[in-house]
């Protein structure tokens, strides 16, 4: 199993804390597969405050600039009907992000049925600017080469 290092520590947890971020988990997911494939944000621009938009996203709607998870819906959809190439059309680092988000959440998923937590130590906080960086890339390649348009 992971042993603790410099960065981090896995230690257990209560059984309500293990079954919060359960819940957590659980409700991250159902979200994120409404927003994919019911898109409420398009709709709601466009159905309520008669804003036309074509992908939902306030940033891209109400300012024509993408956001760095502009295209991620339609990144998802392509993985899972195994359009892997296409993917990258529409967000060129999504299906990296996605890889990196899926491998996390499922480590933690699986450690908190185990009632295990990670807890970072002083320096895996010192490493907040790797996320940030990685963010900011995607942004830039996203303007740059990512398709917004439906």
């Amino acid at each position: 199993m992971l042993q603790s290092n410099k960065y981090f520590v896995v230690e257990p947890a209560s059984p309500s804390s293990a079954r919060n971020t359960i819940w957590l988990l659980v409700v991250i997911a159902a979200v994120g597969l409404i927003n994919v494939y019911l898109n409420p944000l398009e709709h709601f621009f466009t159905d309520v405050l008669h804003i036309p938009s074509v992908n939902g996203c306030p940033l891209y709607t109400l300012s024509g600039v993408p956001c760095p998870m502009c295209g991620m819906g339609r990144v998802f959809s392509c993985m899972t009907d195994f359009y892997i190439a296409e993917s990258f059309y529409y967000n060129p680092l999504g299906l990296v992000f996605y890889l990196i988000f899926g491998f996390v959440y499922i480590f933690i998923f699986f450690l908190s049925l185990r009632r295990k937590k990670i807890v970072l130590k002083p320096a895996g906080v010192k490493l907040w600017y790797i996320p940030v960086i990685f963010l900011i890339i995607m942004w830039v390649l996203n303007i740059l080469f990512g398709h917004h348009h439906n």
